[in-house]
């Protein structure tokens, strides 16, 4: 079984959401283990740095589509009312979930669409 604890840290580690406020996403994280496990080709890499990591930029994917950590201003200014609004936050999310996906290519299965005949 892949260690909570390891995702959650490194989920912290890269999202920049503190350790009390992970506790609200305990169901996403959990979710994101669980998918990741299932996928796993060897049970015996559940260890492996590289799997933690799918792990938590899958769980970071999730929360940041719940759009409830979002944090989409980048600048404001009161005096003459400027607000600057930064790149998606899903988008980068998704990105760091797809370049962690890609690194463990080998060890996972693709469960995308295969068309196998007519």
């Amino acid at each position: 079984m892949i260690d909570i604890d390891s995702v959650t840290e490194t989920l912290c580690a890269i999202s920049g959401i503190s350790a009390e406020e992970i506790d609200n996403y305990t169901v996403l994280i959990q979710n994101s283990i669980s998918v990741v496990e299932n996928a796993l080709l060897d049970s015996s890499l559940e260890d492996d740095s590289r799997i933690i990591y799918l792990a938590a930029t899958r769980a970071y994917y999730n929360i940041m589509l719940t759009g409830t950590n979002a944090d989409d201003v980048s600048g404001f200014v009161a005096g003459d009312v400027k607000i600057n609004l930064r790149a998606q936050p899903a988008e980068s999310a998704l990105k760091l979930y797809q370049e962690a996906a890609e690194a463990v290519s080998g060890l996972v299965r693709d469960n995308g669409f295969v068309f196998r005949g007519v």
